[in-house]
This record gives structure tokens, C-alpha cells and sequence, in this order.
């Protein structure tokens, strides 16, 4: 599904208007629709009081084109003015067209108004909102909190660029949003305060483009289409070589979690590198991967002595997994460095492998093959020597940024609205759950989307899957163990029921 940013929604509308739509007429579509959704959920819920908390922009005009609506369909309609009269000209047409609706001004009588009402309909401020409420407007937020209750385009106090939200912003059941989803509300906190969201046609003419990203929601059906139907006459060699140089003495279970990961989302065949001294006991518990006995330092993590036979392994491998559980230490640094600018196939770097090139980020675009890295914000904050707030109070404009930088690269941010990006495309994930909030469960993320890699699958494409899929074994897992007692392991566990659904559209 398409998403769009506020700057490409104004654009949009402007084109609109070019074409002969015109603002007044978009506004005219909007309401109508907003007052029909309001006229059907007044009458499945056995409404009778319906309110409309109007701004001085356009918000408030497609509030005053619904009260109309309802209005002449019987239904005792209210707009109460809270910012004052009308500022836009096509706010101003809406207001004048309106005949018989009670308006409300003055905050005791906007107040009274919002405690008798069944339905609350939220048009203070639209997409272009940011910094804070006021607080007499976030108060009448709170007063009538039985009421159903509606935010027009976006939830006053939300900001529609980066999913940031004021605070005592409005909490909505229902979010209906004109033409397109915007994409503050794809990120979190927002996201939470949409309710369901429901985007509505409002007569923007076929063919209209706006300039910037391309912005999609991943769906189960736009995903299966990434992925690759199995054939009948093939072998391992046909569904690829996963090198993975991962894990360490005192971090295993983070190769071990990659590892199943990746060999569950149809890998051919794994080559994982493995101490010495780890390799019989793991080799007992996990017999399918090839083991590469590989040299460590004295506290277990791999040295750089290693670069030239991982970099031969490579050169027979279609993919290459570098990082979960490697550790961040001088000769992992000079390990990793060196098989991202030597390594003959595409590299997946997650984890401590983002870590040891934070520094030097010049070394990405080595990568002969192409690259994926898939950080947490705090990962991504090392790679700009900014906080972790720094990234998640602008998300969308931070993957934007590395992607130009690092035009070889697909970017993975993690985080509740997973985003993957490369070269102006962003899709934004809608799977997933909190109970995914623990340790393993990226080393997890990694080996899935390494195995799609090696498989042949771009590598945009393996990360969108990836995470997608990720997400939904993660749903899958919260449902029988719940989000409280789920394991990594029991993502793994799900990712068959996953595949066997997914199959279905391939």
C-alpha cells in the first residue's frame, strides 16, 4: 500500500488542483467521505450526538463539508470552532456552505458540547502539526472518554513526518486519511494513537506523481511476490551457499540462532564458522551446517588471520553473513573491514559487524557484490555519532540520508515500523510485536534475510521479506507462547507455518 510524506501529499493536491480538481473540490470529497463513515458508525454503534472538533485550516473544512453531510441526512451535527475562525480560503468555502449546523465557540460551551457527545470527530490540526498541544485544547481530549472517536487525517498532535506525538495528543479508534496513509503514521508512538486506519479515495486524477521517496507498506501478498517459487528439479546448488562469520567462544548461541534461521527460510547450504572447540558440540546439536574451523584470540573471538580463507570461501558462496555475536575488538574490526572490501559475493553485516566499521563507513561502499546492513537505532546512531533518539526522531530522513551516501547498500532500520531502504525506495513493515523485544531475535532477522540473499534474491528484496516475515513467524509465536514468554527460537519454530502460508501466492 502506498504511503506518502506530508511534502508529496501537498504536491499531490497541488497537481490535483492543476488538473481540474480543485482544493475546494478535494475538501468537498474528503468530508463526504468522512461523513459517511461518521453516518454508518453512528448507526452500527446507536449513536445520536455527533461532534466535530474543528481547526482554522483545512481540517476544520473537511470537518464543517461532513457536519453538512450529516446534516442533511437527519442527523443532528455540531462543529465546535477551536482555534478560531477559519484561516484557509477553502476552509472558508466549506464554513459558508454550511446551513443549519450548530456552531459551538468559546471553550465552556466546546466543552459541554464534548461531554454530551456519542461521537468525537477530531479536525483541530492536520499533517502539518508539530511541536506541542496547547493545553486547553488536549484537555477536552480527556473529558468524554466513552465516546467513539474519530481523528481526521491524522490525530491532533501528531506529527505525520516522523511519528513523533505531543503530548495529551488525541487517541483515536478510527483514522480515516485522505488519499494516502502518511508516513508519521507507520512509526511508533503514533502509530498507536490512529486506532484503525482508513484510507480514502478523495478524487486525486490517476497519474499524479510526487517527487522523493517511494514509500510501501509490506503486505502478505506484496512479499510472497519477492520470493521464489521452488522447482521440481533442483538441488542444494540451486538454493544457494550461505557463508556465515558469525559467533564467537563467549557469544555462540548468536550464530546458532542465524544458523537455524536461515536453513528454516531454504537455504541449500551453510558454511558456518565455528571455533575449534565449539564445533563438536554444536556439530551434535545442529548436525546440517559445514563447519569452518576457525582461529580465535585468547578470549574466543576471531582474528584477521582468518581474512584469506573466508575470502577463498566466499568466492564459492552466494552470500555472506558477517557480525551476530562476533565481538568488537581490534582483530574483528581488521577482520571484517577486510572481507567487506575483498569478498567476491554479497554481504549481510548485522550487529557487532555494523559496529567494527561504525568508524569508517567508507569501507560500504568496497563491497564488490553489494551490501545489507541492518541496525538497531543505537547501531545506526554509531554509524552518524548520534544518540539513539537522534535516529528514531527521524527515521524515514535518516535511512534517506545513508542511502545516498551509500548508493551499493540496502538499509535496514530496525524497530517497531521496520524500515528498508535503498536508492529512494522505503517499504515499511506491519508485522510484528513487542514480545519480539529480546535478545536473539535480530541474529534471527539476519540469517533470514542471508538465506533469501543467498538464494538469488535481491537484495532489497531478501531484506523487505526478510523483515516481513520475520515479524509475522514473530506474531505466529506471540500467539501460542505470548508476547510475556516468546523466544527467538520460537520464531524459528514458526517460520515453517510462515513459508507454508506464503507458498500459497508464490
Amino acid at each position: 500500500m502506498k504511503t506518502v510524506t506530508t511534502a508529496q501529499m501537498k504536491e499531490l493536491e497541488r497537481k490535483s488542483d492543476e488538473q481540474g480538481v480543485s482544493y475546494l473540490q478535494l475538501m468537498k470529497n474528503a468530508g463526504t467521505a468522512l461523513g459517511q463513515f461518521t453516518e454508518t458508525l453512528m448507526k452500527n454503534n446507536g449513536a445520536c450526538k455527533v461532534l466535530f472538533l474543528c481547526g482554522s485550516g483545512n481540517n476544520g473544512g473537511d470537518c464543517f463539508v461532513a457536519a453538512q453531510y450529516l446534516k442533511n441526512k437527519g442527523i443532528s451535527a455540531c462543529a465546535a470552532l477551536l482555534c478560531g475562525i477559519p484561516q484557509t480560503e477553502t476552509a472558508r468555502a466549506a464554513f459558508a456552505l454550511m446551513d443549519g449546523v450548530t456552531v459551538h465557540t468559546g471553550y465552556d460551551a466546546i466543552k459541554a458540547a464534548v461531554t454530551e457527545a456519542d461521537v468525537i470527530v477530531d479536525g483541530i490540526f492536520g499533517t502539518g502539526f508539530h511541536g506541542s498541544l496547547d493545553a486547553g485544547i488536549a484537555s477536552l481530549f480527556n473529558i468524554n472518554t466513552k465516546a467513539v472517536r474519530i481523528a481526521v487525517d491524522i490525530p491532533s498532535g501528531g506529527n505525520a513526518q516522523t511519528g513523533a506525538v505531543s503530548e495529551g495528543c488525541f487517541q483515536a479508534d478510527y483514522t480515516i486519511t485522505f488519499g494516502f496513509r502518511k508516513f508519521g503514521m507507520t512509526q511508533y508512538p503514533l502509530r498507536e494513537y490512529c486506532g484503525k486506519i482508513i484510507p480514502v479515495d478523495i478524487g486525486i486524477p490517476e497519474g499524479c506523481t510526487a517527487e522523493g521517496a517511494v514509500i510501501e507498506e509490506l503486505s502478505d501478498i506484496f512479499v510472497s511476490g519477492m520470493l521464489k517459487k521452488r522447482s521440481a528439479d533442483s538441488n542444494k546448488g540451486t538454493y544457494g551457499t550461505l557463508l556465515s562469520v558469525t559467533g564467537s567462544s563467549s557469544m555462540p548461541g548468536a550464530a546458532m540462532l542465524s544458523a537455524r534461521a536461515a536453513l528454516r527460510s531454504g537455504l541449500g547450504l551453510l558454511k558456518q564458522c565455528m571455533p575449534a572447540e565449539n564445533i563438536a558440540s554444536f556439530a551434535a546439536a545442529f548436525p546440517e551446517p559445514v563447519y569452518i574451523n576457525t582461529e580465535t584470540d585468547s578470549e574466543g573471538f576471531y582474528t584477521s588471520a582468518n581474512a584469506d580463507n573466508i575470502i577463498c570461501l566466499s568466492e564459492k558462496s552466494s552470500a555472506m553473513l558477517i557480525g551476530c555475536g562476533l565481538g568488537n575488538t581490534s582483530e574483528t574490526r581488521k577482520l571484517v573491514r577486510t572481507l567487506i572490501e575483498n569478498s567476491a559475493c554479497p554481504i549481510i553485516l548485522d550487529a557487532d559487524g555494523i559496529n567494527c566499521i561504525a568508524d569508517c563507513t567508507e569501507v560500504i561502499d568496497k563491497a564488490q557484490a553489494g551490501i545489507v546492513l541492518t541496525p538497531h537505532p543505537g547501531e545506526m546512531g554509531r554509524i552518524f555519532s548520534l544518540p539513539a533518539s537522534g535516529i528514531q526522531n527521524d527515521r524515514l530522513g535518516k535511512c534517506l540520508e545513508f542511502t545516498r551516501l551509500h548508493k551499493n547498500a540496502v538499509l535496514v532500520l530496525k524497530g517497531a515500523g521496520t524500515l528498508i531502504a535503498q536508492n529512494g525506495t522505503v517499504y515499511v513493515n506491519t508485522t510484528g510485536n513487542p514480545g519480539m523485544s529480546t535478545g536473539g531475535s535480530g541474529d534471527v532477522l539476519a540469517g533470514i534475510i542471508a538465506s533469501f540473499a543467498a538464494q538469488g534474491i535481491s537484495l532489497v528484496s531478501s531484506a523487505a521479506a526478510g523483515v516481513y516475515i520475520h515479524g509475522k513467524a514473530g506474531d505466529e509465536a506471540a500467539k501460542k507462547y505470548s508476547m510475556h514468554g516468546m523466544l527467538p527460537t520460537d520464531i524459528i519454530n514458526e517460520l515453517s507455518q510462515v513459508f507454508c502460508e506464503a507458498e500459497r501466492y508464490i
